[in-house]
């Protein structure tokens, strides 16, 4: 390097010094957003080899505990049973009920129940239907009727199923599936299956989901069994970007480790370092820890409890070497200074000879 200002001179050892601190390895740690840092290498040889046992674990089990996320599709299979119900029908929308007044055959009709659940009778009006035993409903009609006629006897009669697990059954039939809908997991983490409202699955295990849905329809039908399988994973992503070769969005379908997903984006390039990678991860309590991890100690002292597996939305960042930093800092900095205001001045630098330190990151 050849520099006629001496001012100039100790302006870029002044910058070199603060973008090559040391040599000092870095130490792999974690960060919480109030300032406490824990730092592996401090905890005892038995939680390393839980940790190490845990990562394992969790490798080899894939989907078994994954947890469900917007985007996700899952398909739902129905196992319709048509053996008689072990309970008395209760009335649905659209079905169609005489109602017999035996004294009193004038007020006797022929009904639809409404979308709203009800039947209309002259007289008295409205009555709550859908949801009803047509005994159960006879009576309630006996009593209305009661202030207005002589010991009143009612019968309701069902002429017309529109059977609850017959709209079911045309709902979810389809030439390619069968007896099968597939749902994608909404934005608002709900899915919206047949004749239901929508049902949280964001964040739950596909166990976890089946057993909601068999309870939901078990309000309506006794005949049912459902079975939830992932048909696709979309939601459960983690982003990569720095110094690697493909940077962006990565969709896991199994559990995942950092050097893991580095390796998965096209590894490091040449500028970059594994010796200070940051990792973005939220808890249940969406609380963010940042954990700064030297992947050389995985990689060259087999210490895998540094790594750890990624939690879906994890972001990595793997910094520049120190090298590269010094190297875009002159490019970007001295060597326009030196040409500030047209100065011809004779400028020449090699990087390799610039002590090599821990990424300022």
């Amino acid at each position: 390097m050849k520099i006629h200002s001496p001012a100039l001179l100790l302006l870029l050892v002044f910058f070199l010094t603060l973008i090559t601190p040391g040599c000092a390895p870095v130490r792999t740690h974690q960060q919480t957003v109030d300032g406490k840092k824990s730092y592996i290498d401090q905890i005892s040889d038995i939680e390393k080899n839980k940790i190490r046992a845990s990562v394992i674990t969790s490798l080899n089990e894939g989907l078994n505990k994954y947890r469900l996320s917007p985007g996700d599709q899952i398909e739902v299979m129905y196992h319709i049973s048509l053996t008689p119900q072990a309970e008395d029908y209760s009335l649905g929308v659209n079905d169609e009920v005489n109602v017999e007044f035996y004294y009193h055959p004038q007020i006797n009709r022929t009904l639809v129940i409404r979308p709203d659940g009800k039947i209309t009778l002259p007289i008295k009006g409205d009555f709550m239907a859908a949801g009803m035993k047509p005994a159960v409903l006879a009576s309630v009609i006996v009593k209305a009727y009661s202030d207005i006629l002589s010991d009143p006897q009612v019968t309701v009669n069902v002429n017309k199923f529109s059977s609850h697990i017959t709209e079911l059954q045309k709902a979810i039939t389809n030439s390619p599936r069968g007896q099968a809908r597939l749902c994608i997991i909404a934005p608002d983490g709900k899915i919206y299956p047949p004749l239901l409202k929508g049902i949280q699955a964001a964040g739950r295990t596909v166990d976890e989901l089946k057993n909601d849905l068999a309870r939901e329809y078990r309000r309506d039908f006794n005949n049912i069994q459902i079975s939830v399988l992932v048909e696709s994973i979309v939601g459960n992503r983690i982003f990569v970007f720095g110094e690697v070769q493909r940077p962006g969005a990565i969709s896991m379908s199994k559990p995942m480790t950092v050097l893991q997903a580095i390796a998965f984006s096209g590894n490091i390039l040449p500028t970059g370092t594994l010796g200070k990678v940051k990792v973005l991860t939220w808890n249940e309590n969406n609380q963010a820890t940042v954990r700064t991890i030297n992947l050389e100690n995985v990689l060259l002292g087999a210490k895998t409890e540094e790594d750890f597996i990624l939690p879906s939305n994890s972001v990595i960042f793997v910094p520049k070497t120190a090298i590269a930093i010094a190297d875009e800092f002159v490019d970007q900095y001295i060597s326009k200074l030196l040409l500030w205001q047209g100065s011809n001045l004779s400028f020449q630098y090699e990087v390799h000879k610039i002590p090599v330190g821990v990424s300022r990151y």
